[in-house]
């Protein structure tokens, strides 16, 4: 059986929660929660799990199977990354980040809070509906179409 598990933190005013079954609420819901996100920073993941019922100890094991992070500053937009665990497509698996377009070229670092992480621009997206888009396919497919695959940037390519 395949889960989808949730989690996420809004920064201001700080609140976070973890679900277990992501089908569990609507997609309305799920869009408004990344819009609170994306608007006061923070970040939502989305684990797409494997289950697998363990006798011995009367209790579901779970096995990662691809995972979707949206981490935001409100101050400079939102960085986009999934981990795609091995598949046909992947036979070693893969970790995709969503590329700004429009920053392509750009060596414009951008710090984020509350880490200070530094993130080069050609990742940090300010256009919520692509999120959005991405986001909504995997609540109603579990996976990324290829067109959407395509806005993003293996991690081991150049």
């Amino acid at each position: 059986m395949i889960l989808y598990i949730y989690s996420y933190v809004v920064r201001n005013p700080f609140h976070s929660e973890t679900r277990i079954d992501l089908r569990k609420i609507s997609w309305e819901e799920l869009s408004i929660l990344i819009n609170k996100v994306f608007f006061h920073g923070g970040e939502i993941n989305i684990t797409k799990a494997g289950t697998q019922y363990n006798e011995e100890y009367s209790t579901l094991t779970y096995s990662d199977l691809d995972s979707y992070s949206l981490v935001c500053d409100e101050r400079y937009g939102y960085l986009l990354g999934c981990s795609i665990f091995e598949n046909d497509e992947y036979p070693e698996g893969s970790y995709l980040r969503l590329v700004n377009k429009n920053e392509i070229l750009s060596e414009k670092i951008y710090t984020f809070a509350p880490f200070d992480d530094e993130w080069s621009a050609r990742y940090v997206n300010q256009d919520i509906e692509i999120a959005l888009k991405i986001f909504k396919e995997i609540y109603n497919h579990g996976y990324l179409s290829t067109e959407s695959k395509q806005l993003f940037k293996d991690n081991l390519s150049s």
